[in-house]
C-alpha cells in the first residue's frame, strides 16, 4: 500500500492490459457495465465502462473492480500531464 503525493490517501497499484500502473482507490466497487461512462480497472488489468452500483443494486453477478485513485483525488490535477491530446 502506497500513500498518495497529492491528498495523503492510501492508494494501491493496478498493472494495466498496456503494462502501465495505474494507482486506485484500495476499496473495490461493484459496477453496473455498459450503463455510464466511468472506467474502472479489474484486479488483471483490464479497463471496462460502467457505472458504479448503488448500495441497493449490488450484487454477486456484477463486476468488481477499482475506482482509479485520480477520480477521487482532490489534488488530481496536480498530476496531470500538459500537452496530451
Amino acid at each position: 500500500m502506497s500513500v498518495c503525493r497529492g491528498c495523503g490517501r492510501e492508494i494501491d497499484w493496478i498493472k494495466t492490459a498496456a503494462g502501465k500502473n495505474m494507482p486506485v482507490d484500495p476499496e473495490p466497487v461493484f459496477v453496473i457495465e455498459g450503463d455510464g461512462r466511468d472506467r474502472f480497472v479489474t484486479d488483471d488489468g483490464a479497463v471496462i465502462v460502467g457505472r458504479r452500483a448503488r448500495p441497493e443494486e449490488e450484487s454477486r453477478e456484477l463486476s468488481v473492480a477499482f475506482v482509479p485513485h485520480w477520480k477521487t483525488c482532490p489534488n488530481a490535477e496536480d498530476f496531470r500531464r500538459s500537452g496530451r491530446g
